[in-house]
């Protein structure tokens, strides 16, 4: 008996099912990649509202206040220099400490907290991704004294008379709580010490919001200068490969929410922040400044007197 003939498919009918599952391929892709930005960016702001009722944990044992941004003070709790929010004698008391690597065993300065919480998966190589407002800070400044060092409230400067046109320091009693913020995302500056820039994680600095106006601090206009973004992030940094640029202009990386990755340090996308109250929210940069004026919208304040500072 002759064998069933069977039938196979033909050129055209595989060409035809290829077709198909490229055209599914591509409108699927750009979904899936929307799903896992936001994915990033809900894990991002589940994060950073821990980091923020840490903050706010620590104001309740402190009598309202935030803790402070000293570089290279010495600290009387643990005999090494810097009181800054992120340390171990600090922060670490509410936060596990998951990445030691910011500051090396034998350094001279406080050990910090990183990785874990303190980390944004949206930011490359990232060790530390959030910091504190600078006009939160219980302390911003010090200098020596006859009997040891005097630290200074933020607006209380005596190093720099003109801090006090730029803003007013608050505690987690302040008004407004809803719209002050206190832990914005920020730029990895530093590397993990004995690294190579292949190789290492990259954190915050103690602070941002000191200098410029609000609506320059979220890079508007000539937006911040290089002095206030120290640390050997240029080339290195992998989030700011940029060897031609003298500072990226704002204090936040607009770039993660949603993702990019040309353009790093461009000013359009959006960033979690969090606020006085305790919550936190993605906000979009174009909803903060008016870029024609040069002037904060006010929907997010650095300090209570934004409006007098850009009215001066």
């Amino acid at each position: 008996m002759p064998g069933t003939p069977r039938r196979g498919f033909t050129l055209i009918e595989l060409l035809v099912v290829i077709a198909i599952i490229a055209l599914l391929i591509g409108i699927l892709l750009p979904a899936l990649g929307k799903a896992r930005d936001s994915a990033r960016t809900i894990k991002c702001a589940s994060s950073m509202r821990q980091v923020t009722l840490a903050l706010i944990n620590y104001s309740a044992d402190f009598r309202d206040k935030f803790p402070p941004s000293l570089f290279r003070i010495p600290d009387p709790d643990t005999g090494k220099l810097s009181m800054h929010w992120y340390d171990e004698a600090r922060i670490g008391a509410y936060l596990p400490n998951v990445d030691y690597s910011n500051i090396g065993y034998n350094n001279i300065e406080n050990i910090t907290v990183g990785g874990g919480v303190l980390l944004c998966p949206s930011h490359p190589q990232g060790g530390r991704s959030y910091t504190m407002n600078y006009w939160a800070t219980s302390a911003g400044a010090w200098r020596n004294g006859p009997s040891g060092p005097i630290t200074y409230k933020p607006g209380q400067n005596a190093n720099d008379p003109d801090e006090a046109d730029r803003g007013r320091g608050f505690d987690s009693g302040t008004d407004f709580s809803s719209r002050t913020l206190l832990l914005g995302e920020a730029w990895g500056l530093f590397p993990s010490e004995g690294s190579t820039p292949t190789d290492a994680t990259w954190f915050t600095v103690g602070e941002m919001g000191s200098q410029g106006t609000p609506a320059e601090r979220f890079g508007a206009g000539d937006g911040i200068g290089s002095g206030a973004f120290p640390g050997p992030w240029r080339r290195n940094a992998p989030e700011m490969e940029y060897a031609d640029i003298p500072s990226p202009g704002s204090y936040m990386p607009w770039y993660r929410h949603p993702r990019r990755n040309s353009d790093l340090i461009g000013q359009e996308g959006g960033a979690n922040m969090g606020f006085v109250d305790g919550h936190v929210e993605r906000k979009a940069r174009s909803t903060l400044v008016d870029d024609s004026a040069v002037k904060s919208t006010y929907e997010v304040l650095w300090s209570i007197i934004d409006e007098r500072v850009e009215k001066d």
